[in-house]
């Protein structure tokens, strides 16, 4: 009976738990397509290095501002499922710091 009981919040943990995953995905990913575009131009005039950096960092205001100026109703998305912007915006850097890092030392490795 106990076991049951373990298993059912288990799998409701897991669903919230996978909720908020994807709903942290979706922000990733929305502010990176603005990202994605201000870093290849960066690519392309001043070099992958300087791209890779823009992207890591100053990239994320620049996606941020995207996300805010055509995708700005989503937020009320976000703080009905009890997340904020400050700490979305923290899970986007830290997951493009290591983005940026690992693809800087496959580019190392590689050349």
């Amino acid at each position: 009976m106990m076991n049951l009981l373990l298993l059912e919040k288990a799998k409701e943990a897991w669903k919230y738990f996978n909720m908020y995953t994807k709903a942290i995905l979706k922000y990733f990913i929305d502010v990176n397509v603005f990202n994605l575009a201000f870093c290849i131009v960066i690519g392309v005039f001043i070099g992958f290095f300087w791209s890779m950096i823009t992207f890591a960092t100053f990239g994320i205001l620049f996606g941020l501002l995207g996300f805010k100026t055509f995708k700005n109703n989503e937020y009320y998305t976000y703080y009905n499922l009890g997340l904020t912007k400050a700490y979305l915006l923290k899970r986007v850097l830290v997951f493009n710091l290591c983005i940026s890092l690992l693809t800087f030392l496959m580019y190392l490795i590689f050349l």
